[in-house]
């Protein structure tokens, strides 16, 4: 990492897969389209300036988009966003932010031309692609001198009431091992240098948007309604605990961005299959 801040015990957003269970669990982003909207947080505007650069006007996709979060932000920057993802629940809350065209599409078939687009962001959902599929299409879409943006919000877990939160979302979960997509990129010989760094921000919660910062999990959305609403009853218990009203409950996080350009292997597969899209 890039900056000084300390490293605390990661907790992933679109949680990580478990064996056995990944279908249900990625499934189930779909039915708590609203309440993800509501509760996750946004990424900061900094850490799509170090991915993007300063300047306006990039053909971006957005992929894995789920409902707009970063693709807003992009699009805030002044960049031309698509916004793709396989969840039509998702893309119905996505389609409400201005400025954003959407797609029904997955990583592993992306609907776009070659070297279509500048760059490609990618929210808290990298980890749920088939990487052996999802790179090539990747590499596919950017332009030679293109980017890829990885990031995720990682909750700082060194707070103690932020610990007790994200142990009552992901149970035994917390605290293991984080997902590296740098080996996964560099295995794949189609993309070269990845950087990294990472960006700290904070999420305003009131008791309602705790709430559904918790049932916008999957772990918490595939569970019988009367399990279900004894976490979101734990959830209660922390804010009523840990929040001074009227003062908005702060939650603090981590973003940990990564970004690679299309390696030599990359473009020259490109090449051979189409010629370079041009500019809309």
């Amino acid at each position: 990492m890039t900056t000084e801040d300390p490293v605390p015990e990661p907790a992933t957003d679109r949680d990580t897969p478990e064996t056995g269970s990944n279908a249900a669990r990625a499934q189930a982003f779909g039915a708590v389209a609203t309440a993800y909207d509501a509760g996750r947080p946004t990424f900061p505007a900094e850490a799509l300036t170090w991915i993007l650069g300063p300047g306006r006007g990039l053909q971006v996709l957005d992929l894995g988009a789920g409902t707009g979060k970063l693709a807003a932000v992009a699009a805030a920057l002044g960049h031309d966003v698509i916004a793709v993802d396989p969840s039509q629940e998702m893309l119905e809350v996505c389609r409400r932010r201005p400025g954003l065209d959407t797609m029904m599409g997955a990583a592993e078939s992306i609907p776009l031309a070659h070297a279509s687009v500048d760059a490609v962001i990618v929210g808290q959902a990298f980890h749920w692609f088939d990487h052996a599929r999802a790179l090539p299409e990747i590499a596919r879409v950017l332009r030679p001198n293109g980017v890829l943006g990885l990031l995720w919000n990682r909750a700082d877990i060194v707070v103690p009431w932020v610990r007790r939160m994200v142990h009552t979302m992901q149970g035994d979960a917390i605290g293991g091992d984080r997902f590296d997509p740098v080996p996964v990129l560099l295995q794949s010989g189609l993309f070269a240098l990845v950087e990294d760094t990472r960006f700290r921000h904070w999420q305003d919660l009131d008791r309602n948007g705790l709430r559904q910062l918790a049932q916008s999990h999957s772990r918490i959305a595939v569970l019988t309604e009367s399990r279900r609403d004894a976490v979101l009853e734990q959830v209660d218990a922390i804010y009523d605990n840990t929040a001074r009203p009227p003062e908005p409950l702060r939650m603090p996080y981590f973003t940990d961005c990564y970004r690679a350009r299309p390696s030599d292997l990359a473009n020259y597969r490109r090449t051979l299959d189409a010629p370079v899209a041009p500019h809309l």
